[in-house]
């Protein structure tokens, strides 16, 4: 849903050190010979640069920065849904909200990897996605975030770092509204989905080499699904809501009929919650009475891992994500033809890609 990263590094961080020369009077220096002042709490900064699923994966691997969440803001609708704001006539834009610690990372850190990361000079537009929802914006929370932003936007222009102008736009914050929960970590939960592929993993690769000396201590293997990531290293409980750790990582068992795929009719796919390897398709779902999401057959018999279960006195078939092992239900051989089986999984442990959402938001 966005460009690649721009091939201007020297020319930005040229500009990004000239910005952070003209502070130096008001002892606030980019430099890390002169560190900024320490500060006892952590700062806001709310930044626009496309789809958010992408801004949020960048930014989340910053060192600094405490929380990234994707969600709107500059409009006039009040709780906006993501339904509403794609049709372009809320105002809004798709932004990420960032607390971070200026004793780590600096604001203008900040709009070096923001202006590097995007095409800042295409109207609301980024790549395929067009729409308003889609501008490049800085929405500032304080009068030097503003001075910064507009003197880093005017320095950029003049040096030429991009062909056309930069149509950035600076506007004073109001409000951010968070995204549905499907939006956020979108890549880390989704990574193995053919858009997260295909446009939000190389992104994310040219990033890390770019910006390698501020990458965090996880940054390494965020979003990483290559066979080599040691999956029983990840931290799941700051990944998964206490439900779905409680499901994959616990083994345990959520309310029938008090879940959130099991009467799902919808055209999509269903991904491991852990580690986005696809599980399921739709097209195999079907009502088992149960109530859980039941299907007669794997999305690809390679991603799922039978393992046997005698902890409630009799012998079971558990099913786990043949990648990072989560827990995901159990198999039964009542379910109905052409395979006679019933793969019995828990809602908490899956994320549902709706199809005809997917495709409307390439």
């Amino acid at each position: 849903m966005t460009q690649p990263v721009v091939n201007k590094t020297l020319v930005i961080f040229a500009v990004f050190v000239l910005v952070g020369g003209a502070f130096l009077v008001s002892n606030s220096s980019l430099s890390s010979a002169q560190p900024e002042p320490k500060s006892a709490k952590l700062e806001q900064a709310t930044l626009g640069s496309g789809c958010f699923w992408c801004t949020e994966a960048v930014f989340d691997e910053l060192r600094g920065v405490h929380s990234a969440v994707s969600g709107y803001s500059g409009g006039k609708k009040e709780n906006p849904t993501y339904q509403e704001i794609s049709t372009g006539f809320t105002g809004h834009a798709e932004v990420i909200q960032m607390e971070f610690d200026p004793q780590q990372i600096s604001f203008s850190e900040l709009l070096e990897v923001f202006w590097q990361t995007h095409d800042p000079t295409t109207l609301n537009r980024q790549g395929a996605d067009s729409g308003t929802q889609y501008r490049s914006v800085v929405f500032y929370h304080t009068d030097e975030q503003r001075e910064r932003a507009e003197q880093y936007k005017e320095k950029l222009d003049q040096s030429g770092a991009f062909s056309n102008p930069i149509v950035t736009e600076v506007s004073p914050f109001t409000k951010f509204y968070a995204a549905e929960d499907y939006h956020q970590q979108y890549f880390e939960r989704n990574g193995a989905q053919p858009y997260c592929r295909a446009v939000i993993q190389p992104k994310l690769d040219k990033f890390r080499k770019a910006f390698a000396d501020k990458l965090g201590e996880t940054a390494s293997t965020a979003g990483n699904l290559s066979a080599a990531t040691d999956w029983s290293k990840v931290d799941w409980k700051a990944k998964l809501t206490p439900e779905q750790y409680h499901v994959a990582r616990e083994e345990g068992t959520e309310p029938p009929f008090e879940n959130a795929y099991w009467d799902n009719k919808k055209t999509g796919v269903y991904h491991c919650v852990c580690c986005g390897l696809p599980l399921f398709d739709s097209s195999a779902k079907y009502k088992s009475g149960t109530g859980w999401p039941s299907f007669f057959q794997p999305a690809d018999k390679k991603n799922v891992a039978e393992i046997e279960d005698r902890k409630l006195l009799s012998v079971r078939t558990e099913i786990r994500c043949s990648r990072c092992e989560a827990h995901l239900g159990h198999l039964f051989t009542d379910g109905p033809q052409p395979t006679g089986l019933r793969y019995c999984m828990n809602s908490a442990a899956m994320n549902f890609v709706d199809s005809a959402a997917e495709e409307k938001s390439k």
